[in-house]
């Protein structure tokens, strides 16, 4: 008998520690990694005359496939309009998140003088920002990048284009080898479109908010005195508009309701503008837009607009952004406020 219990006893221990093995198992498997996709938009937007952005799109394409981060690429779309349907263009792509990029670039003419020759120089400065837009249009990363180059002579001037290029290039590889080390909680690639508010059903707004030009992290100096002019050609049009505090534009969307009620606004106005240069003629060309959200962050209407200068403008660039962009204000406003502007 005692053998007997001994084999029992044996038994007992043994299926107790069989049925253990499976949940201590369970307890070290990792949990299910989300796998990351990424939907990445185009630098250029619809329609885009940036001589420079098809070149700057395919530099992000190639850097952040170099670092191992999954991206589809789209064909160029509005920015601000395809971070208010994330959650389509996450569902329709099987997508996690979007990236998103913008920057700006200028270029003076610095004058050396020297012993028995005058030393020209074309300091070439680029700020590039990449976010991740997450499937409900909240920012939930970013970075900003710059690049220089600094092109020297008077046989330079005639390929600076090649310098704006290569500045870009500069940071647009920071940004995607900053993209490939960072850790950022992802959401499955399941997430239910959502039903922007219908246009119609908003009610017709009386007061604004203005996002400003400026946004944190890209060092635009110009970008406070365009916000001044936007503001000032708004106010001459009797609409009631004042000035919020510099955001990443595209967190306008998530964060539309907070806008609204700090400031007592009824809608949201978001800017963007891209100023080129042409380094042969001296010619400036600016793109300019103006989105108009609601309280919920459905987009209520656009008005762009585009401005040429003829004039040189190398040596002072920062004026000659201020003044292009002007010229392009009053259209953009018109088709943006039709019955303001009459």
């Amino acid at each position: 008998m005692s053998i007997l219990k001994t084999v029992a006893s044996a038994c007992v221990v043994a299926l107790a520690i069989l049925a253990a093995v499976p949940s201590q198992v369970l307890a070290q498997t990792p949990a299910p990694v989300v796998p990351v996709k990424l939907v990445l938009l185009p630098y250029e937007s619809p329609g885009s005359t940036d001589p420079h952005a098809v070149a700057i799109s395919q530099a992000l394409s190639t850097e952040l496939a170099a670092a191992g981060v999954a991206v589809t690429s789209l064909a160029p779309v509005d920015h601000l309009e395809a971070v208010t349907n994330a959650a389509k263009i996450c569902a329709d792509n099987a997508a996690s998140g979007m990236l998103v990029p913008e920057g700006r670039y200028e270029q003076t003419k610095k004058v050396i003088p020297a012993p028995f020759v005058t030393i020209l120089r074309y300091p070439t400065h680029v700020d590039f920002r990449l976010d991740e837009i997450g499937c409900d249009g909240a920012v939930r990363w970013s970075t900003t990048t710059t690049g220089d180059e600094a092109p020297a002579g008077a046989f330079s001037v005639g390929n600076l284009g090649s310098a704006v290029d290569a500045a870009f290039r500069t940071a647009v590889q920071a940004a995607a080898k900053a993209r490939a080390s960072a850790s950022i909680p992802q959401i499955a690639a399941t997430t239910a479109p959502a039903v922007p508010a219908s246009p119609a059903a908003e009610a017709t707004p009386s007061s604004y908010v203005l996002v400003p030009f400026e946004q944190p992290r890209i060092a635009d100096p110009r970008g406070p005195d365009v916000t001044h002019s936007l503001l000032a050609q708004l106010q001459q049009r009797k609409l009631d508009v004042k000035v919020g505090t510099p955001i990443d534009h595209f967190a306008a969307v998530a964060g539309a309701q907070q806008l609204c009620a700090g400031s007592g606004a009824q809608a949201i106005i978001v800017p963007d503008v891209r100023v080129e240069q042409s380094s042969m003629t001296g010619r400036s060309h600016a793109s300019l837009r103006l989105s108009l959200l609601s309280c919920t962050g459905s987009v209520l209407g656009h008005g762009a607009a585009e401005a040429d200068m003829g004039q040189a403008f190398m040596g002072n660039f920062g004026a000659t952004v201020v003044a292009v962009s002007e010229r392009a204000m009053g259209p953009a406003i018109e088709q943006l406020f039709p019955i303001a502007s009459k």
